[in-house]
C-alpha cells in the first residue's frame, strides 16, 4: 500500500500542469481511506474515486449514491474526513 501512495505521490505532480484530478479504481485508494469512507458511508453504492491536487495536497474524493442520492465526500490520505457535497 505504501508503494502505490508513493507512486501516487509521485506522478501527482506531473498532472499538476495539466489537470488538478484524474480517477483511479478501488485498489489504488490508500486502506486508511477506503475503512473511513466504509465506516462514514456504509450503505454507498457505486463509489467512483478520484485524487486530486489543492494546495499541493493529495485529496481522495468518492462519489457515490446513498439512498438513490449522488453524493460526493473528501479524504486526506491518512483517512481523515474533509467534507461531504
Amino acid at each position: 500500500m505504501k508503494k502505490k501512495i508513493f507512486i501516487a505521490a509521485a506522478i501527482l505532480p506531473f498532472f499538476a500542469g495539466c489537470c488538478s484530478e484524474f480517477e483511479i479504481v478501488n485498489d489504488d485508494v490508500p486502506s486508511a481511506v477506503s475503512s473511513a469512507f466504509q465506516t462514514k458511508y456504509p450503505s454507498a453504492q457505486g463509489t467512483e474515486w478520484e485524487v486530486e491536487s489543492e494546495d499541493g495536497h493529495m485529496i481522495y474524493e468518492a462519489g457515490f449514491k446513498v439512498d438513490g442520492k449522488r453524493m460526493e465526500a473528501e479524504f486526506k490520505p491518512d483517512g481523515t474526513f474533509i467534507k461531504q457535497e
